[in-house]
């Protein structure tokens, strides 16, 4: 007999998944015409969201401490069930105590992607282009590295 795959989400081992519902999304720009209809000439893809449904059992009080720490801390998820999905926040937690799972809860939790980004820094060596070497008066045209931001230049 095969291995059988846990759903988990993170270290939390689900216990039961009735539903898993990805939704990818996208916004198309729309610029209208004098007559016609309008057209489109730019689309952008939005993070994908999953939404899960179903009932925790077992040791349910400190899978639910664990999932709302989750989603307290903003903490960067993987989601292993029918679909593998990385990179992913708790941003809705729903649950619902009642008799039928009287020592558990169902749920509804909502899973939204994070594009993680790496700021890279590099040097620049800043040459005459004549002379091929460093020189003041060329480097003195380069401006220096700041944590201001943008800022708007004033023309004389």
């Amino acid at each position: 007999m095969g291995k059988k795959t846990r759903i988990r989400l993170g270290d939390v081992i689900m216990d039961a998944v009735v539903e898993e519902h990805p939704t990818f999304p996208a916004d198309v720009t729309n610029k209208p015409v004098e007559k016609g209809e309008d057209i489109s000439d730019h689309m952008k893809t939005k993070p994908f969201t999953v939404k899960l449904s179903g009932s925790m059992v077992d040791d349910a009080p400190a899978k639910l401490k664990q999932l709302r720490d989750y989603q307290k801390d903003s903490t960067l998820l993987t989601y292993v069930g029918r679909g593998i999905y990385s990179n992913v926040v708790i941003t809705g937690l729903d649950t619902k105590h009642s008799i039928k799972n009287a020592k558990g809860f169902d749920y509804d939790i909502t899973l939204q992607h994070v594009k993680v980004v790496v700021p890279q820094t590099f040097k620049i060596s800043v040459k005459n282009p004549k002379t091929k070497k460093q020189d003041k008066k060329t480097a003195s045209k380069v401006k220096r590295k700041t944590n201001e931001g943008r800022k708007q230049v004033k023309r004389k």
